[in-house]
């Protein structure tokens, strides 16, 4: 049978070979609707509001990642007993670890509280799901291993533990792919690095946790240090540049007070003309259980659907937060020195003042919106589950945290970065450059 092709802007081709099982049922699963859902949900939600080339799906993305997956299965074949069980356990996983994303997920999630992990769980095990149908037709037991790729590291069988740092892991292919992707579709340049030299050092070690004897994980030869420690530059840049960037991070934080408040009218008895009574996203909002099914019906269109119909409503708040994101008028943003937590606190009361004065509600003028990132997670003997650090297997043989034998991931494992800033309206923001003139970044 002719393999089925998928040219891919980072990978060239990426291939499915139908005479391979595995391979078949990798892309029985593409084929479904759950999984092609994904072609509608942005893997950068807000970021194409900053880089216009970042309109890639989370399609896209998961294809990357099972093709880096496959490599990595491939490069460790003489190190590892490999069945064609593991390899759809581990391949599966790798394909399927982001169908339960909902539309702006994180932003969905903060108002929700419905987290992406959990769903993905929930569309692998359901057996009346076509994910399920499509893996319990090869194994019936298939379901519930790939599923635990998705659960508590700590339950996770500590004898595959190799596999689970293929999928979930500070090296794994998901962080791979996307840094690439990402990169590539923002025009971030620091996002590049060289997976080729990654790939290809990639090797296994045997470890002895402790009360839980030897253990198999992944590692990389000493001959790949430097492409490692530029992965993890790549990585920490593209969260400055890209994933944390003022504006997109302001558009996210909007995002999130304009689904705050639809729910909070919804509460109230309030409706929408043209607007269906109870789709599925408002009942989300509303914190109806959904089944697995009508959560997965839901996409990024829902939400420009009701930004839409919201725009043109009664309610000052919705009006003002939906015309913002459709037509990129968004909030400015106001950087805090989170080192001065006195001045933080002043900011934000008297920004709530310049709102209240203004005639806006705080609640959802006043947005304060803490985020960061950590570049590279040490090793932690003291954990209490396994480690996901990455070991480097030195010429000598002896296996070492890569922060040993890196003074640049050194740092990075020692710093982390955080940001603390306000979202608001221009007249806020201006009423505050009035009240606080020392500070040449409230402007």
């Amino acid at each position: 049978m002719r393999p089925k092709l998928f040219r891919d802007p980072i990978h060239d081709i990426i291939a499915f070979e139908l005479d391979d099982p595995v391979e078949r049922v990798l892309f029985e699963l593409i084929c479904t609707p759950t999984f092609q859902r994904l072609r509608r949900i942005r893997q950068l939600g807000f970021a194409g509001l900053v880089y216009h080339g970042a309109e890639h799906s989370r399609f896209a993305h998961s294809l990357g990642v099972v093709h880096i997956a496959r490599r990595m299965l491939n490069a460790l074949r003489s190190d590892a007993d490999l069945s064609d069980e593991t390899r759809l356990e581990v391949l599966g996983a790798a394909l399927l670890h982001d169908i339960g994303h909902g539309p702006f997920s994180h932003a969905i999630e903060t108002v929700t509280g419905a987290h992406h992990e959990s769903y993905s769980r929930r569309a692998i095990l359901d057996p009346d799901g076509d994910v399920y149908e499509v893996l319990a037709d090869y194994h019936s037991q298939m379901p519930q291993r790939i599923a635990r790729y998705f659960g508590p590291r700590g339950d996770f069988p500590t004898e595959r533990q190799l596999w689970l740092d293929i999928v979930s892991s500070q090296l794994d292919a998901d962080r791979q792919d996307y840094i690439l992707r990402d990169g590539h579709a923002t025009g971030v340049k620091i996002g590049m690095y060289d997976l080729e030299r990654i790939l290809a050092m990639l090797t296994t070690y045997v470890s002895s946790e402790e009360g839980k004897g030897r253990v198999t994980r992944l590692a990389v030869s000493y001959r790949a240090r430097e492409a490692v420690e530029d992965y993890l530059i790549a990585r920490f840049h593209m969260f400055k540049q890209v994933y944390l960037h003022k504006t997109v991070r302001s558009a996210e934080k909007m995002l999130e007070a304009v689904l705050r408040r639809g729910a909070q009218l919804l509460e109230r008895g309030t409706r929408w003309q043209g607007v269906p009574e109870k789709p599925l996203l408002l009942q989300l909002l509303s914190g109806t259980e959904l089944t697995t099914n009508q959560y997965l019906a839901i996409d990024d269109t829902d939400v420009w659907m009701m930004l839409k119909a919201w725009k043109d409503c009664d309610d000052d708040i919705l009006r003002r937060l939906s015309r913002g994101l459709l037509s990129r008028k968004l909030y400015k943003t106001v950087e805090l020195d989170r080192s001065d937590p006195v001045l933080v606190a002043r900011v934000i009361d008297r920004a709530n003042e310049v709102a209240v004065d203004l005639g806006l509600d705080p609640d959802y003028a006043v947005l304060v919106d803490r985020a960061g990132d950590i570049p590279y997670k040490p090793y932690d003997p003291s954990s209490p589950h396994l480690s996901a650090h990455i070991p480097v297997v030195e010429r000598s043989g002896a296996v070492v945290p890569i922060e040993e034998g890196s003074d640049i991931v050194h740092l990075l494992g020692s710093d982390s970065y955080n940001t603390v800033r306000l979202c608001v309206p221009h007249e806020v923001r201006q009423g505050l450059s009035k009240s606080f003139p020392a500070h040449a970044d409230i402007v």
